[in-house]
């Protein structure tokens, strides 16, 4: 995340990584063949820390943690929502999110669970990039309760 910080993605160099994380190149390489599958590493492990909830009348775990994930960095998230941050990183994230939902949605037996959670994270992104204030987690789950009923 720190390199993320200082620039976009695309600038960020295996060497950099490498030399960030206090590895060889070597070792970098054992474990991933890309910078991109480093990434895609990162997301998947993030969203294995989200609760899903199962009930009907519960507010959905992804977008909650969506919301929480946002308000601890608002304006790198706005900044890579625009653009500014290389176009590895956003549609990598939000291919991770839409999994997580589209799981979460199908345990609770919801139709279409990968076309409406994909509807879901990506208007809750395009929102939360340019309103991320204290009444934005009610109203993405506002939104996602008016979908899925």
């Amino acid at each position: 995340m720190g390199l993320l910080e200082q620039g976009d993605w695309g600038r960020i160099t295996v060497a950099g990584i490498c030399r960030r994380a206090g590895v060889a190149r070597s070792s970098f390489y054992e474990h991933y063949r890309t910078k991109s599958d480093l990434l895609d590493q990162i997301f998947s492990d993030l969203m294995v820390s989200i609760l899903p909830t199962f009930r009907q009348d519960e507010p959905l775990g992804t977008l909650n943690w969506l919301v929480d994930h946002v308000a601890e960095a608002p304006d790198f998230f706005a900044e890579a929502m625009a653009g500014g941050r290389g176009d590895a990183l956003l549609p990598r994230f939000r291919e991770a999110l839409i999994l997580r939902l589209s799981e979460e949605l199908s345990a609770r037996h919801t139709p279409d669970a990968r076309l409406r959670a994909s509807y879901l994270v990506g208007g809750s992104m395009a929102y939360l990039a340019l309103n991320n204030k204290a009444d934005s987690r009610e109203f993405v789950h506002e939104m996602a309760a008016r979908l899925i009923i």
